[in-house]
């Protein structure tokens, strides 16, 4: 049995901590995009000065090749047979859907799941404040508060055919849930 998982949810909402808990769980291969954008800032020179707290012109050029890459390894996976766990997988319904376009391109059933990461806004904010801290350039609650807070679309019900809410609390019922879909599926 195929699983499809996306993982969204705002920066620093607990997305990255929650999807290593899953993969330590369970046969899933992890696709994100900080990876990639980390091989541009250490290995291309062009991109050596990038900081992705904040929109600019490197950061969106960097985008481009994120989101193809992204979308290639998924494609790739799926096609192998192989269940993924998307982390960080777009704050819009017409990005995460992008991904599901390619789970229905197969002819067999791939179940899709989405985890979406919620926090209150104060300790988003707080989580935030601390990211900028680390650096004087980083620009997290900027990004959050000029950018994704507006752009950011809640999980609808039907998008998917299960979606889990993750609160920063109940990691063990996320993971209990998954569990549980992957055996019905078995069945």
């Amino acid at each position: 049995m195929q699983i499809l998982i996306l993982v969204i949810g705002h920066n620093a909402s607990g997305k990255s901590t929650l999807t290593k808990k899953i993969i330590s769980q369970f046969d899933l291969n992890r696709v994100n995009g900080d990876v990639i954008r980390d091989l541009l800032i250490s290995s291309v020179k062009f991109y050596s000065d990038m900081h992705y707290s904040y929109p600019n012109k490197k950061n969106e050029s960097a985008g481009k090749i994120v989101f193809v890459f992204r979308r290639q390894l998924v494609k790739e996976l799926l096609s192998q047979n192989q269940s993924i766990i998307v982390d960080g997988a777009g704050i819009t319904k017409h990005g995460r859907n992008k991904y599901f376009l390619l789970a229905k391109e197969h002819r067999k059933k791939i179940k899709t799941v989405i985890i979406e990461a919620v926090l209150d806004e104060n300790e988003l904010l707080t989580r935030l404040k601390k990211r900028d801290n680390k650096k004087k350039q980083f620009r997290w609650i900027n990004n959050y508060k000029e950018i994704r807070k507006e752009r950011y679309e809640p999980v609808e019900n039907t998008e998917a055919d299960f979606v889990l809410k993750y609160n920063q609390h109940n990691s063990e019922e996320i993971i209990q849930a998954i569990e549980d879909i992957m055996l019905n599926q078995k069945k």
